[in-house]
């Protein structure tokens, strides 16, 4: 179950499931972008595949979506149990770098109290480990990912990291660019270049990770807000 807490790597989950989630030799990460304001598709989307992922990553451009994640989170217990106890996310571009939520996620991160209590923290990029792997997350904008992932690239490779996650265009797709493994699971809510509205579960395991994009149908996943 996710630990309501934002650490001071912006990881929000407690220490030993961020730990567990860096030395799994089997994880599952749902991984989500550009919701848009579509709150409703978000938690549908966490409804129904939370409880089967070690963790949730968001690449951005949905902070006011995340926010109400999280409020449903802390008001309704059966819905937290249902979350990946990892969740991680970064500030698209029409994403501010902070937003409120009610109760006091930021009290163990030394970055959150310089805001007013009960504030979530937006990071322009993120850092965590998966299965041994080190990933690197952005929204994309300030890389120049709509002509190139060239700069992403190697952003992600100066963090030593061998897999970048990224939004911004969306449009969903898997390319590999100077030794890094680029994946934008495309937008759940406002999708272009003809595809569908989508996210993706991307699964490490020890000999291979294996990329899932999954269409969003809202048939299946609308859900009543909590």
């Amino acid at each position: 179950m996710l630990e309501l807490t934002q650490n001071s790597n912006n990881i929000i989950g407690s220490p030993c499931s961020i730990q567990a989630l860096a030395s799994k030799d089997h994880a599952r990460v749902l991984l989500a972008s550009d919701s848009h304001g579509k709150f409703k598709t978000l938690l549908s989307i966490l409804r129904l595949y939370g409880s089967s992922c070690d963790a949730f990553l968001f690449c951005g451009d949905g902070a006011s979506d995340i926010a109400e994640i999280l409020e449903c989170a802390e008001e309704d217990e059966k819905f937290k149990e249902a979350l990946p106890p990892v969740m991680a996310f970064v500030a698209g571009n029409g994403d501010p770098k902070t937003y409120p939520v009610s109760f006091d996620i930021g009290k163990n991160n030394p970055e959150a109290r310089l805001f007013p209590k009960g504030t979530v923290i937006f990071p322009s990029d993120q850092s965590l480990c998966v299965n041994g792997h080190n990933i690197f997350m952005s929204h994309g904008h300030y890389y120049g990912v709509d002509f190139s992932l060239n700069r992403l690239s190697y952003a992600a490779n100066e963090k030593e990291a061998s897999i970048a996650f990224y939004g911004h265009t969306h449009i969903a797709g898997e390319f590999t660019s100077t030794k890094c493994r680029c994946i934008n699971p495309g937008s759940c809510a406002r999708p272009r270049g003809g595809q569908p509205a989508g996210f993706a579960i991307v699964t490490f395991e020890k000999e291979f990770i294996d990329t899932a994009f999954i269409k969003t149908e809202d048939y299946k996943l609308w859900t009543p807000v909590c």
